[in-house]
């Protein structure tokens, strides 16, 4: 193609675009914030500035292109690739990747890598786990404390490697040991380098090393830093808003006069403050670059009304951006509201009835709302519009699966997730009802015995099915001080008491006994303390309302074993029904099965919703400790768990609806927070 064809092709480019995007597309030399509100063509004004700096000479190979997610960065590049082709039907090098594959090239072709190989999380447990024994043993004397302590060293473990990538993202010794149980504390920053130490050994590298190192790299080898600066003159980074120190100082590093950084991000949508991403990175690229700044205002996404009940909640947040955004095409605001009873008596409230878009319902209990969303979720299984469910934890959109699964309702998961049967807790509970009934082995008694402690020796328990007779009669023949032989012989006729009450019980009481009556609920209030232990609480109240919905253990463990197999199978249900049910739902199954990946609802938590847009948007539990989540510790907490809830909120296109549960006179729940400035509209 001529230069004339290739310039009249970049001009409809340019002509097709709003003034915002224009100037963004052609923005000169020096650095640039694009404040983008959700919807707003970030990917599409990426790709045609990129476009726009080779029309002006720049070479490919300067150009690069930094995303957060490989999808993202394949996307990216393949959307360019056939922008380009329409313009010079060349194929140009430029280099899209993430922080993460940008920063490990660096460090691979500077050399300064022994291995090609990342060390997987299991390694990683393998290597800290003899350090954390060590300070373990240093720091439990007396053998209760002992006992609780290797029973939570599994669990203990993930978190400390979750804490020690905190570190490396952020810097932050002091706020990376706050994540921990309080036990862990004094000796993080040793563990850290015993561990950092280990992990050299081995000549392999972290997942978060990438990051650390390459810093390190940068800033110490002058040479090699010119060379990387040399190598990129132009930067461009999406979803700047989730940069963390680490990062930023590693962008900064790379860029010199006239610092060509084109960062494109939203602080609204900032939600990775557990990972250590910092919005007000934002702010500082603005103040330490003195970077032009332009605002992406068109939302070519949601429906007016669903913009503007979302600004309406961002806007109480009042540390971030101001912005005025529209939803495309829109003059005015919508007006219009409505309250009206459904055919169920649910109080419903409808925001902007010209559209009834945006909807508030409340319900008495979890019972009532999943079974609303599920009457609903089936109704639109024939319309051809895309469906998601959004929740604010792994654990509560599992547990609605399960439902999902039990309604033979198609579904979808694109998040990868471990089942939340796989939990320790949930394998727990059922080790205990299958030791109980009398089919549990030497692996679940294991499991379980010292859960809350009890003095049971490993070498008591013989392989095979369990009988607590022959653990019993071990300690009736081995040679120990006779205190101590009775104190285990009265446990053990205690545990045998407590398993006959078991057999008596369908799975829900069985389950409130085991956590009350048994002891294990105060088993892990003793190895958790009471930081960071929120995600086992919603465990535990999940177990008892899935257990509720069995009539007996073996049906319910069924079940599991189902719904874990579908999982690992790539995380989505066609239908299958389980235990007595199957056969009646073969006919539903069928069709069912015809219809999955054209109608499945897509669940997903608002995490792993991010970037993503659905028809028709569903958020259950809008309640305060879920939205927020948990208990909030300051107003910097709280502004994180406001951009979560704005970023469900503006995945939706055409529809939103918003639940939450009053609960009852005597058990009241308190609705989100959240949920208040919507409340002006209902005035």
């Amino acid at each position: 193609m001529s230069d004339t064809g290739k310039m009249e092709c970049q001009k409809v480019c340019l002509s097709k675009m709003n003034e915002a995007q224009r100037q963004a597309v052609t923005h000169g030399e020096g650095p640039l914030l694009l404040v983008a509100g959700p919807g707003s063509g970030t990917t599409y004004t990426i790709t045609n500035r990129i476009l726009y700096l080779l029309e002006k000479g720049i070479r490919p190979e300067q150009i690069l292109v930094i995303t957060y997610t490989k999808e993202a960065a394949l996307s990216m590049g393949n959307r360019f690739q056939k922008m380009s082709a329409c313009a010079s039907n060349v194929c140009y090098p430029v280099n899209f990747g993430t922080f993460h594959s940008v920063f490990y090239h660096i460090l691979q072709e500077s050399q300064v890598l022994k291995s090609n190989q990342l060390l997987r999380l299991s390694e990683k447990k393998t290597l800290i786990l003899p350090i954390l024994k060590a300070y373990g043993m240093s720091r439990q004397a007396d053998a209760e404390n002992q006992e609780a302590f290797w029973n939570s060293l599994n669990e203990d473990a993930v978190q400390i490697l979750s804490a020690i990538g905190y570190y490396k993202n952020t810097m932050q010794i002091s706020q990376a040991a706050d994540r921990l149980p309080p036990k862990w504390r004094p000796c993080f920053e040793a563990v850290c380098e015993e561990y950092e130490t280990a992990v050299r050994r081995t000549g392999r590298i972290d997942f978060d090393d990438m990051l650390y190192d390459c810093r390190k790299l940068l800033a110490e080898n002058e040479k090699i830093r010119s060379h990387w600066q040399k190598r990129f003159s132009h930067i461009l980074m999406d979803e700047f808003q989730d940069i963390n120190p680490v990062q930023y100082e590693v962008v900064k590093l790379l860029s010199v006069s006239p610092y060509n950084l084109f960062a494109v991000g939203d602080d609204d949508q900032a939600i990775y403050g557990f990972r250590g991403s910092e919005p007000k990175c934002l702010k500082r690229f603005q103040e330490e670059f003195h970077a032009r700044e332009l605002l992406l205002d068109v939302n070519y996404r949601s429906r007016p009304d669903i913009v503007r009940a979302s600004l309406a909640v961002i806007g109480e947040n009042q540390n971030r951006f101001e912005k005025r955004l529209r939803a495309a095409g829109q003059e005015k605001n919508v007006p219009g509201v409505a309250q009206e009873k459904d055919n169920q008596g649910t109080n419903t409230a409808l925001l902007y009835k010209d559209t009834e878009t945006v909807t508030l319902r409340a319900f008495v209990d979890k019972e009532g709302e999943y079974s609303h969303l599920l009457q609903t979720l089936s109704a639109c299984a024939d319309k051809e519009e895309s469906m998601a469910v959004l929740f604010r934890t792994n654990s509560s959109m599992q547990g609605f699966a399960a439902r999902l699964k039990s309604a033979h309702i198609p579904y979808e998961m694109r998040e990868k997730v471990s089942s939340i049967y796989e939990h320790f807790i949930a394998a727990d509970i059922m080790a205990y009802l299958q030791v109980a009934h009398g089919k549990g082995n030497r692996e679940q008694m294991l499991r379980i015995m010292n859960r809350p402690s009890r003095y049971i020796s490993r070498e008591a328990v013989r392989e095979g099915i369990v009988n607590l007779k022959d653990i019993g009669a071990y300690y009736s023949r081995v040679s120990l001080p006779k205190k101590q032989k009775d104190a285990v012989l009265n446990v053990l006729m205690q545990l045998e008491r407590q398993f006959c009450s078991i057999r008596k019980l369908s799975p829900l009481p069985a389950v409130s006994y085991i956590l009350k009556a048994v002891g294990y609920e105060r088993y892990l209030k003793e190895i958790g303390g009471t930081e960071g232990r929120q995600e086992w609480q919603e465990i535990l109240e999940w177990l008892k309302e899935d257990a509720a919905r069995f009539t007996g253990w073996e049906e319910w463990k069924l079940f599991q074993e189902e719904y874990t197999k579908a999982l690992k199978q790539g995380g989505s249900w066609t239908g299958q029904a389980s235990g007595g049910k199957r056969k009646q739902a073969e006919g539903r199954e069928k069709s069912v099965c015809e219809n999955h990946g054209k109608n499945s609802v897509h669940l997903l938590t608002v995490h792993g919703s991010k970037g993503l847009e659905f028809d028709k948007v569903w958020i259950p539990d809008c309640n305060e400790k879920n939205f927020p989540h948990g208990n909030m510790p300051d107003a910097e907490s709280v502004e994180e768990e406001r951009r979560i809830f704005y970023v469900a909120m503006t995945r939706a296109k055409k529809s939103l609806e918003l639940f939450y549960l009053t609960g009852t006179k005597e058990r009241p729940r308190q609705p989100s927070r959240f949920l208040h400035q919507l409340g002006e509209f209902l005035k």
